[in-house]
């Protein structure tokens, strides 16, 4: 992309902020960053309602209002035009996996954006995945998030304590604790998850989590 590509930035922290924007801008002369925000709010209206839309978004994953992955989503399920970069202070593997399933095209650690950006930046803005066996093309992953198959409409009419069965078990909590926690058997734990998993078409609570997470539920 001999043009140039327009980069926006989006991370919790403003010192960190300016400072990715400083470096960006300096780096080359095909580098533009045409916005940046500490508001998760922000960036998914920018990226999705203006014309002033980036070629590559570089999106924290720890954010205050949000996280970097359900930003990612939101972005995702409406347009394939914005090239997704994830970017984090902690291990990268943390987010890796939940980022692809997202709709990101990389993830970098803050400390190596240096020393890759440059050669990531100019593949993510065409749409690219920065690495094809983790990660889809922006395309790719906007026809599979844009689709919102049956279970995902069958998701959303989870009720709030179904929900919080899921939630319960997301944070580490075995079937005993839960119940304890809700004031009810195990068995009616599994009762719960049983009626999930017949809603939206699962084998087991593990694919029922994955389901959950992939469509930002949880």
């Amino acid at each position: 992309m001999t043009e140039g590509i327009s980069i926006a930035v989006l991370d919790n922290d403003s010192w960190s902020l300016r400072a990715i924007a400083r470096w960006i801008d300096g780096s080359s002369p095909l580098y533009h960053v045409i916005w940046q925000t500490t508001s998760a709010a922000e960036a998914i209206h920018r990226c999705i309602y203006t014309n002033d839309k980036p070629n590559v978004l570089l999106l924290d994953m720890a954010l205050n209002d949000a996280t970097g992955i359900s930003v990612c989503t939101q972005i995702r399920k409406r347009t394939a035009d914005i090239g997704i970069i994830g970017i984090t202070a902690y291990d990268p593997e943390r987010y890796k996996t939940d980022l692809a399933l997202a709709g990101g095209q990389a993830l970098i650690a803050k400390e190596n954006l240096a020393h890759v950006c440059n050669k990531v930046l100019p593949i993510v803005a065409q749409g690219k995945s920065a690495e094809p066996n983790s990660f889809p093309t922006a395309k790719q992953a906007h026809d599979i998030l844009a689709e919102q198959p049956s279970s995902f409409s069958q998701i959303k009419q989870l009720s709030p304590r179904e929900l919080q069965v899921l939630r319960l078990y997301t944070q580490n909590n075995n079937t005993s604790e839960i119940a304890s926690q809700l004031g009810i058997s195990s068995n009616t734990v599994f009762s719960y998850i049983h009626r999930v998993s017949k809603k939206i078409g699962t084998k087991n609570r593990s694919e029922i989590i994955r389901l959950c997470k992939k469509y930002d539920i949880l």
